[in-house]
């Protein structure tokens, strides 16, 4: 009985190692991938490059992988091919947010992508928990200012937050610009 504990303390050692390690990119170059590959679809196709061959993608590596072919349809006129990348940019959101649910930082990528599709799609739903999970941590990406603020600007801009949250938004801009 001691031998079997010992290996499934040992397997699901290795299987959180596995994941913790198979992160091949840190946040700060996944985020830096991401700005120029909105500015640049070049800079996009590198990222997507990048990203895709990885056996083993970390929840940030798979959602920053989702978002990238929700920009795809930025680059494209089929609305058909503009649903087939939709939808393929929500199951890599979706997976990466059951893999890691309590991250803010997915759940804005998520919140962005949802933000922009049409309501008769219904592949809206998740806006009102994704808020909900980016509310609950107002401290996420205080390692990067410049882009926590073009976070909180995009957030009420998409006048989708509460006047509470966005009371709470306004004061955050105003804490950032005193720190500069």
């Amino acid at each position: 009985m001691k031998n079997i504990k010992n290996i499934v303390l040992g397997m699901m050692t290795v299987l959180f190692l596995s994941d913790a390690l198979a992160q091949t990119y840190p946040r700060w170059q996944l985020r830096q991938y991401y700005i120029n590959s909105v500015e640049r679809k070049g800079a996009l196709d590198s990222f997507v490059r990048k990203l895709e061959p990885l056996k083993i993608k970390s929840p940030a590596e798979e959602c920053y992988l989702g978002i990238c072919h929700g920009i795809y349809t930025q680059h494209t006129e089929s609305n058909w091919q503009k649903l087939k990348l939709v939808m393929k940019s929500k199951n890599l959101m979706n997976s990466a947010i059951e893999r890691d649910p309590k991250d803010p930082e997915l759940r804005f990528m998520r919140f962005t992508l949802e933000h922009f599709l049409p309501n008769f799609l219904g592949l809206s739903k998740h806006i009102p928990e994704d808020l909900a999970i980016i509310f609950k941590n107002p401290d996420f990406i205080n390692d990067a200012p410049n882009l926590k603020r073009k976070v909180i600007e995009f957030l009420i801009w998409s006048k989708r937050c509460t006047p509470e949250q966005n009371k709470l938004l306004q004061n955050e801009l105003h804490q950032l610009a005193q720190r500069n």
